[in-house]
């Protein structure tokens, strides 16, 4: 089969195309035929050997997919070939066929193409955990939402509606506040212009937020906890700050990591706040937690609560393309793949 290795860790060029041999699946396992690809900011990260416990190359990378099913394991009862899914893979979705156990598959519905199921499932139970299982929001509460130009953003923004929050989003250009703006956000902030802690303190009369929704990281961490109300909760979930246009800045990570400050328990105590890290890696043991999730989301995608939001399509053979532009941050929403 066709996939795309990274050779060495690096800039968007060390992906080379390579014929390569078909995964042979266990007996708990699916074999999906691939249709679409849903890149992340972790297929970056894995690709500049940053993300944790990235095996050395030479590796396949992508966890997000979506296609046709075609072979099931021995022992796998609840999908059979033909049978259109999306799924969640620990490496190795950048291929004409991927692998993963069968309890991170999901069938998508009818009406579901498979651009769209490859832009929703990580963003979607990103947003979805991180917004009410970590930070269990009520409604009436309010969010800042860092990043809501993004895959993740617009998803949690659409979401965090839908669950009767109060919405404060930040992004880099005029085009993303407008589309935060046309996705329900009720405050927008350009972060490159304006001092984002100075104002969601003005746009929340001084209150501050009850949860901070963070794929950023670094520096902007420590404002964002002081913007934190009584019973705040920090979400956490990515550290794009330490990436550059095409590999690692490493003066400006260093400088990010330095930023980001210690935790002082007593002072969380004290204020009663709390922040919490999320990786979405660990839903490939808590099926449970995939289904449940996947299952409410579809609700709210056939009823179009839900739009996803596809600021990029490229061609299987422009994988390079489709990460320069990802990493470049001019980018918004999702960004597919289609795979032939």
């Amino acid at each position: 089969m066709k996939a795309v290795v990274v050779t060495k860790f690096g800039a968007p060029d060390v992906l080379k195309f390579k014929e390569v041999p078909d995964p042979v699946i266990s007996a708990e396992e699916v074999l999906i035929r691939v249709k679409a690809i849903g890149l992340n900011f972790a297929d970056i990260m894995a690709r500049l050997g940053v993300y944790p416990s990235i095996p050395k190359p030479p590796l396949i990378p992508g966890i997000e997919v979506a296609g046709i099913v075609e072979k099931k394991g021995a022992r796998v009862r609840n999908f059979r070939p033909g049978d259109r899914v999306v799924a969640f893979t620990q490496l190795g979705g950048y291929a004409e066929l991927a692998k993963t156990p069968a309890r991170n598959v999901r069938k998508i519905p009818r009406a579901m193409s498979f651009g769209d199921a490859a832009s929703l499932m990580v963003t979607s139970l990103t947003a979805y955990h991180g917004l009410c299982t970590l930070a269990n929001v009520r409604r009436g509460e309010k969010v800042l939402i860092h990043a809501g130009g993004g895959g993740v953003g617009t998803i949690a923004i659409q979401m965090a509606k839908l669950l009767g929050l109060e919405v404060i989003a930040t992004a880099s250009s005029e085009q993303k506040l407008q589309l935060m703006k046309q996705l329900g956000a009720d405050h927008v902030i350009n972060y490159v212009r304006d001092d984002f802690e100075r104002e969601t303190r003005a746009c929340t009369g001084g209150y501050g937020v009850d949860v901070v929704f963070d794929s950023v990281g670094g520096s902007i961490i420590r404002k964002g906890m002081r913007l934190l109300a009584p019973m705040g909760r920090y979400i956490l979930f990515g550290f794009a700050s330490v990436a550059g246009e095409r590999t690692i800045n490493k003066l400006k990570a260093l400088r990010e990591i330095i930023a980001a400050p210690l935790l002082y328990p007593p002072a969380m105590v004290t204020k009663n706040i709390g922040i919490l890290g999320f990786n979405l890696y660990f839903l490939s043991e808590k099926e449970e937690y995939l289904r449940d999730a996947v299952d409410q989301i579809w609700k709210w995608y056939r009823s179009k609560k839900i739009v996803p939001i596809i600021g990029g399509t490229f061609s299987f053979d422009q994988i390079v393309e489709a990460h320069t532009h990802l990493q470049s941050r001019k980018s918004y929403g999702k960004i597919v793949v289609n795979v032939p």
